[in-house]
């Protein structure tokens, strides 16, 4: 009996559609982006429009909230 196959293409989003997932994104032309979940995808400065594909998590997920107790630090 043979196995199913591994779907290896990852799903591609288009200039404006919103980002449904945080993490790191990359452009059609090599470039990376985080986004996070209600963004939409921008088009390329010098390009314009472009398709974006996840890329994988960002490291925001690791960092600390600014806020203490609801308050903002040094504002």
């Amino acid at each position: 009996m043979k196995e199913p196959r591994q779907r290896k293409t990852k799903r591609r989003f288009k200039t404006g559609q919103w980002v449904e997932y945080d993490g790191l994104y990359s452009d059609d032309w090599g470039g990376d982006l985080v986004l996070v979940q209600g963004d939409l995808f921008p088009t390329h400065p010098q390009m314009g429009e472009t398709h974006w594909t996840y890329a994988g998590q960002s490291a925001l997920h690791l960092m600390k909230s600014p806020k203490i107790n609801g308050h903002h630090i040094g504002y």
